[in-house]
């Protein structure tokens, strides 16, 4: 009687599992389709237009943007403009000043490729 039972169990528990999986399978089917249909529609209404636009923008920037971001141009200056002022910072100051300096505790491994 017990063996009946506990074979009962497994049964009902096999089914449960497999009405698990079922339903699973059943959801995830419904969401693949949904989503799938969502980004069919997006990807439908978006012209080559409105892709330029959005590239010209990241480059160029729109009016009234804020400054949280700049623009690739404005990126771009900036970057010219640090590199520049370093370059007259590096040019201002004699050579002896960028010679790499031997200190007491380089090892050997660290110091291989300097003139000591």
């Amino acid at each position: 009687m017990a063996e009946q039972t506990t074979e009962v169990k497994q049964t009902v528990a096999k089914r449960q599992a497999k009405l698990n999986l079922q339903m699973r399978e059943i959801l995830g089917n419904a969401y693949s389709f949904v989503r799938g249909r969502q980004y069919t529609e997006t990807a439908a209404n978006l012209t080559y237009e409105e892709l330029l636009d959005a590239a010209i923008d990241r480059i160029d920037g729109v009016k009234g943007r804020s400054d949280v971001r700049g623009t690739k141009l404005d990126r771009v200056d900036k970057i010219k403009t640090e590199i520049v002022r370093a370059v007259d910072t590096v040019k201002s100051l004699p050579p002896s000043q960028w010679q790499l300096q031997n200190e007491e505790n380089t090892s050997e491994e660290d110091a291989m490729n300097t003139e000591e």
